[in-house]
Protein backbone atom coordinates (compact mmCIF):
# COMPACT_ATOMS: atom_id res chain seq x y z
CA UNK A 1 0.00 0.00 0.00
CA UNK A 2 2.75 2.42 0.88
CA UNK A 3 4.17 2.12 -2.64
CA UNK A 4 0.92 3.48 -4.00
CA UNK A 5 1.46 6.63 -1.98
CA UNK A 6 5.17 7.16 -2.69
CA UNK A 7 4.45 8.54 -6.14
CA UNK A 8 2.26 11.62 -6.72
CA UNK A 9 1.27 10.14 -10.10
CA UNK A 10 -0.57 7.27 -8.45
CA UNK A 11 -2.49 9.63 -6.24
CA UNK A 12 -3.71 11.61 -9.21
CA UNK A 13 -7.06 10.15 -10.16
CA UNK A 14 -8.57 12.83 -12.37
CA UNK A 15 -10.68 15.94 -11.95
CA UNK A 16 -13.11 16.44 -9.10
CA UNK A 17 -16.68 15.63 -10.00
CA UNK A 18 -19.18 18.50 -9.93
CA UNK A 19 -21.67 16.70 -7.72
CA UNK A 20 -20.71 14.17 -5.09
CA UNK A 21 -22.42 10.82 -4.79
CA UNK A 22 -24.11 11.72 -1.53
CA UNK A 23 -25.91 14.67 -3.16
CA UNK A 24 -26.61 12.80 -6.38
CA UNK A 25 -28.45 9.98 -4.60
CA UNK A 26 -30.51 12.44 -2.61
CA UNK A 27 -31.44 14.25 -5.82
CA UNK A 28 -32.67 10.95 -7.24
CA UNK A 29 -34.62 10.23 -4.05
CA UNK A 30 -36.36 13.60 -4.28
CA UNK A 31 -37.52 12.91 -7.85
CA UNK A 32 -40.15 10.60 -9.29
CA UNK A 33 -41.40 9.02 -12.49
CA UNK A 34 -39.46 9.58 -15.69
CA UNK A 35 -37.25 12.18 -14.03
CA UNK A 36 -36.08 9.60 -11.49
CA UNK A 37 -35.47 7.04 -14.25
CA UNK A 38 -33.34 9.53 -16.14
CA UNK A 39 -31.37 10.48 -13.03
CA UNK A 40 -30.66 6.83 -12.23
CA UNK A 41 -29.52 6.33 -15.82
CA UNK A 42 -27.19 9.35 -15.59
CA UNK A 43 -25.90 8.30 -12.16
CA UNK A 44 -24.92 4.87 -13.42
CA UNK A 45 -23.49 6.06 -16.73
CA UNK A 46 -21.30 8.61 -14.94
CA UNK A 47 -19.78 5.83 -12.82
CA UNK A 48 -19.16 3.17 -15.45
CA UNK A 49 -15.47 4.02 -15.33
CA UNK A 50 -15.47 3.55 -11.57
CA UNK A 51 -17.13 0.15 -11.93
CA UNK A 52 -14.49 -0.97 -14.42
CA UNK A 53 -11.70 0.38 -12.21
CA UNK A 54 -13.02 -1.67 -9.29
CA UNK A 55 -13.38 -4.70 -11.57
CA UNK A 56 -9.77 -4.39 -12.67
CA UNK A 57 -8.65 -4.42 -9.05
CA UNK A 58 -10.79 -7.48 -8.37
CA UNK A 59 -9.12 -9.29 -11.26
CA UNK A 60 -5.77 -8.65 -9.59
CA UNK A 61 -7.10 -9.61 -6.17
CA UNK A 62 -8.48 -12.96 -7.29
CA UNK A 63 -5.81 -13.82 -9.86
CA UNK A 64 -8.00 -13.62 -12.95
CA UNK A 65 -6.66 -12.29 -16.26
CA UNK A 66 -8.21 -8.83 -16.83
CA UNK A 67 -8.35 -9.25 -20.61
CA UNK A 68 -10.63 -12.26 -20.08
CA UNK A 69 -12.63 -11.32 -17.00
CA UNK A 70 -12.69 -7.56 -16.46
CA UNK A 71 -15.95 -7.04 -18.42
CA UNK A 72 -17.71 -9.83 -16.52
CA UNK A 73 -16.50 -8.42 -13.21
CA UNK A 74 -17.50 -4.89 -14.27
CA UNK A 75 -21.01 -6.16 -14.96
CA UNK A 76 -21.16 -7.67 -11.47
CA UNK A 77 -19.90 -4.42 -9.93
CA UNK A 78 -22.49 -2.47 -11.94
CA UNK A 79 -25.35 -4.72 -10.88
CA UNK A 80 -24.16 -4.50 -7.28
CA UNK A 81 -24.19 -0.71 -7.55
CA UNK A 82 -27.68 -0.72 -9.04
CA UNK A 83 -28.92 -3.03 -6.29
CA UNK A 84 -27.41 -0.77 -3.63
CA UNK A 85 -28.96 2.32 -5.18
CA UNK A 86 -32.39 0.70 -5.54
CA UNK A 87 -32.38 -0.43 -1.90
CA UNK A 88 -31.30 3.01 -0.69
CA UNK A 89 -34.03 4.76 -2.67
CA UNK A 90 -36.62 2.43 -1.16
CA UNK A 91 -35.43 2.82 2.44
CA UNK A 92 -35.14 6.24 4.10
CA UNK A 93 -33.02 4.80 6.89
CA UNK A 94 -30.45 3.46 4.42
CA UNK A 95 -30.57 6.75 2.55
CA UNK A 96 -29.71 8.72 5.67
CA UNK A 97 -26.76 6.46 6.46
CA UNK A 98 -24.97 7.06 3.16
CA UNK A 99 -21.52 8.47 3.80
CA UNK A 100 -18.98 6.74 1.60
CA UNK A 101 -20.95 5.05 -1.13
CA UNK A 102 -17.94 4.12 -3.23
CA UNK A 103 -16.24 2.39 -0.30
CA UNK A 104 -19.40 0.43 0.45
CA UNK A 105 -19.64 -0.54 -3.21
CA UNK A 106 -16.09 -1.90 -3.17
CA UNK A 107 -16.92 -4.11 -0.17
CA UNK A 108 -20.18 -5.43 -1.62
CA UNK A 109 -18.76 -5.90 -5.12
CA UNK A 110 -15.84 -7.85 -3.70
CA UNK A 111 -18.30 -10.21 -1.99
CA UNK A 112 -20.41 -10.51 -5.16
CA UNK A 113 -17.42 -11.36 -7.32
CA UNK A 114 -16.19 -13.84 -4.73
CA UNK A 115 -19.64 -15.44 -4.79
CA UNK A 116 -19.54 -15.51 -8.60
CA UNK A 117 -16.20 -17.30 -8.54
CA UNK A 118 -17.28 -19.76 -5.83
CA UNK A 119 -20.69 -20.54 -7.34
CA UNK A 120 -19.61 -20.57 -10.97
CA UNK A 121 -21.61 -17.65 -12.25
CA UNK A 122 -24.68 -17.15 -10.06
CA UNK A 123 -24.65 -13.31 -10.13
CA UNK A 124 -24.08 -13.27 -13.89
CA UNK A 125 -27.01 -15.63 -14.36
CA UNK A 126 -29.20 -13.22 -12.41
CA UNK A 127 -28.01 -10.33 -14.54
CA UNK A 128 -28.61 -12.20 -17.78
CA UNK A 129 -32.17 -13.04 -16.69
CA UNK A 130 -32.85 -9.39 -15.92
CA UNK A 131 -31.56 -8.31 -19.34
CA UNK A 132 -33.64 -10.99 -21.05
CA UNK A 133 -36.80 -9.85 -19.23
CA UNK A 134 -36.06 -6.30 -20.27
CA UNK A 135 -35.83 -7.22 -23.96
CA UNK A 136 -39.06 -9.21 -23.82
CA UNK A 137 -40.85 -6.35 -22.03
CA UNK A 138 -39.70 -3.93 -24.73
CA UNK A 139 -41.12 -6.26 -27.38
CA UNK A 140 -44.39 -6.52 -25.42
CA UNK A 141 -44.63 -2.72 -25.24
CA UNK A 142 -44.21 -2.46 -29.03
CA UNK A 143 -46.83 -5.14 -29.59
CA UNK A 144 -49.41 -3.37 -27.40
CA UNK A 145 -48.69 -0.08 -29.16
CA UNK A 146 -49.38 -1.67 -32.54
CA UNK A 147 -52.56 -3.42 -31.42
CA UNK A 148 -54.07 -0.66 -29.26
CA UNK A 149 -52.67 2.44 -30.91
CA UNK A 150 -51.85 3.94 -27.50
CA UNK A 151 -48.92 4.02 -25.12
CA UNK A 152 -49.39 1.29 -22.50
CA UNK A 153 -48.70 1.91 -18.83
CA UNK A 154 -45.80 0.04 -17.20
CA UNK A 155 -48.26 -2.13 -15.26
CA UNK A 156 -50.15 -3.03 -18.47
CA UNK A 157 -46.88 -4.11 -20.10
CA UNK A 158 -45.90 -6.24 -17.12
CA UNK A 159 -49.35 -7.80 -16.75
CA UNK A 160 -49.48 -8.71 -20.45
CA UNK A 161 -46.01 -10.21 -20.35
CA UNK A 162 -46.64 -12.22 -17.18
CA UNK A 163 -49.95 -13.56 -18.51
CA UNK A 164 -48.11 -14.89 -21.58
CA UNK A 165 -45.43 -16.47 -19.40
CA UNK A 166 -48.04 -18.28 -17.29
CA UNK A 167 -49.64 -19.60 -20.48
CA UNK A 168 -46.38 -20.80 -22.05
CA UNK A 169 -44.27 -21.97 -19.12
CA UNK A 170 -44.76 -24.77 -16.63
CA UNK A 171 -43.10 -22.84 -13.79
CA UNK A 172 -42.37 -19.24 -14.88
CA UNK A 173 -41.39 -18.14 -11.38
CA UNK A 174 -38.68 -20.78 -11.02
CA UNK A 175 -37.51 -20.06 -14.56
CA UNK A 176 -37.04 -16.38 -13.74
CA UNK A 177 -39.29 -14.98 -16.47
CA UNK A 178 -41.91 -13.26 -14.31
CA UNK A 179 -41.32 -9.51 -14.53
CA UNK A 180 -42.12 -6.53 -12.36
CA UNK A 181 -42.40 -2.81 -13.06
CA UNK A 182 -38.85 -2.47 -11.68
CA UNK A 183 -37.57 -4.37 -14.71
CA UNK A 184 -38.85 -1.53 -16.89
CA UNK A 185 -37.60 1.24 -14.62
CA UNK A 186 -33.99 0.16 -14.80
CA UNK A 187 -33.97 -1.01 -18.40
CA UNK A 188 -31.76 1.80 -19.71
CA UNK A 189 -29.30 1.19 -16.90
CA UNK A 190 -29.20 -2.51 -17.71
CA UNK A 191 -28.51 -1.68 -21.34
CA UNK A 192 -25.49 0.32 -20.23
CA UNK A 193 -24.27 -2.47 -17.96
CA UNK A 194 -24.46 -4.93 -20.85
CA UNK A 195 -22.67 -2.58 -23.26
CA UNK A 196 -19.10 -2.07 -22.10
CA UNK A 197 -18.40 0.35 -24.93
CA UNK A 198 -20.05 2.92 -22.66
CA UNK A 199 -17.31 2.48 -20.05
CA UNK A 200 -14.82 5.31 -20.17
CA UNK A 201 -11.15 4.37 -20.52
CA UNK A 202 -9.33 3.73 -17.25
CA UNK A 203 -5.69 3.89 -16.25
CA UNK A 204 -4.98 0.51 -14.73
CA UNK A 205 -2.09 1.91 -12.68
CA UNK A 206 -4.60 3.88 -10.61
CA UNK A 207 -6.31 2.22 -7.66
CA UNK A 208 -8.77 5.06 -7.04
CA UNK A 209 -11.05 6.44 -9.71
CA UNK A 210 -11.70 10.19 -10.29
CA UNK A 211 -15.05 9.86 -8.53
CA UNK A 212 -13.21 8.86 -5.34
CA UNK A 213 -10.06 10.98 -5.46
CA UNK A 214 -11.30 14.32 -4.05
CA UNK A 215 -12.96 12.65 -1.08
CA UNK A 216 -9.84 10.58 -0.43
CA UNK A 217 -7.77 13.74 -0.10
CA UNK A 218 -10.44 15.49 1.97
CA UNK A 219 -10.48 12.61 4.45
CA UNK A 220 -6.70 12.58 4.72
CA UNK A 221 -6.71 16.29 5.56
CA UNK A 222 -9.52 15.83 8.08
CA UNK A 223 -7.82 12.93 9.86
CA UNK A 224 -4.40 14.53 10.00
CA UNK A 225 -5.93 17.79 11.24
CA UNK A 226 -7.72 15.92 14.04
CA UNK A 227 -4.37 14.44 15.09
CA UNK A 228 -2.42 17.69 14.81
CA UNK A 229 -3.48 20.98 13.25
CA UNK A 230 -0.02 21.57 11.79
CA UNK A 231 0.08 18.10 10.25
CA UNK A 232 -3.32 18.77 8.70
CA UNK A 233 -2.01 21.98 7.17
CA UNK A 234 0.95 20.06 5.75
CA UNK A 235 -1.43 17.50 4.24
CA UNK A 236 -3.49 20.25 2.66
CA UNK A 237 -0.37 21.91 1.26
CA UNK A 238 1.00 18.62 -0.05
CA UNK A 239 -2.17 17.29 -1.72
CA UNK A 240 -4.62 20.11 -2.46
CA UNK A 241 -2.97 20.94 -5.79
CA UNK A 242 -4.12 17.64 -7.24
CA UNK A 243 -7.60 19.01 -7.90
CA UNK A 244 -7.04 22.66 -8.73
CA UNK A 245 -8.94 24.03 -11.71
CA UNK A 246 -6.17 26.58 -12.28
CA UNK A 247 -3.29 24.28 -13.21
CA UNK A 248 -2.31 20.70 -13.99
CA UNK A 249 -2.50 18.27 -11.04
CA UNK A 250 0.56 18.51 -8.79
CA UNK A 251 1.70 18.09 -5.22
CA UNK A 252 3.86 20.42 -3.16
CA UNK A 253 7.52 19.56 -2.64
CA UNK A 254 9.14 19.08 0.76
CA UNK A 255 10.88 22.44 0.27
CA UNK A 256 7.56 24.17 -0.42
CA UNK A 257 5.96 22.64 2.67
CA UNK A 258 8.95 23.61 4.81
CA UNK A 259 8.86 27.19 3.55
CA UNK A 260 5.09 27.59 3.93
CA UNK A 261 5.07 26.23 7.49
CA UNK A 262 8.42 27.78 8.45
CA UNK A 263 9.92 24.44 9.50
CA UNK A 264 13.07 22.55 8.58
CA UNK A 265 13.21 20.22 5.59
CA UNK A 266 13.63 17.24 7.91
CA UNK A 267 10.45 18.23 9.77
CA UNK A 268 8.58 18.64 6.49
CA UNK A 269 9.76 15.17 5.40
CA UNK A 270 8.55 13.75 8.70
CA UNK A 271 5.14 15.37 8.07
CA UNK A 272 4.95 13.71 4.63
CA UNK A 273 5.82 10.29 6.09
CA UNK A 274 3.08 10.67 8.68
CA UNK A 275 0.57 11.83 6.07
CA UNK A 276 1.32 8.70 4.02
CA UNK A 277 0.54 6.54 7.06
CA UNK A 278 -2.84 8.27 7.39
CA UNK A 279 -3.45 7.86 3.64
CA UNK A 280 -2.97 4.10 3.93
CA UNK A 281 -5.41 4.01 6.84
CA UNK A 282 -8.00 6.12 5.00
CA UNK A 283 -7.73 3.85 1.95
CA UNK A 284 -8.37 0.81 4.14
CA UNK A 285 -11.07 2.28 6.39
CA UNK A 286 -13.05 4.37 3.92
CA UNK A 287 -12.47 2.76 0.53
CA UNK A 288 -11.84 -0.88 1.49
CA UNK A 289 -8.55 -0.83 -0.40
CA UNK A 290 -5.72 -3.00 0.90
CA UNK A 291 -2.47 -4.31 -0.52
CA UNK A 292 -4.44 -7.13 -2.15
CA UNK A 293 -6.02 -4.57 -4.47
CA UNK A 294 -2.71 -3.26 -5.78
Amino acid sequence: MSSMLESPTLLRTGVAMSENTHDAIRSIAASSGRTRDNLIHEFMRARMGLFKQIAWGLCRRYGHAPDQHVDDFASIVSMTALKMLTEELANDELLERIENWEGMLRVQARAAVRDFIDKDGAPMTEMTSALRRKRVLDATRDEIRREMGTEPTPQEIVDTHNAKMWEKRANPVKQGVIASVNDLRVSRVQDDIADHDYSVPIDTDFVLHPVEGPRFIQLIVERTSAYNERLGKAAELWLSGLYSDKHEPRIASVDQIAEALDVSRSTARAYVRKIKEYAVQVAQDEFAISEDDL
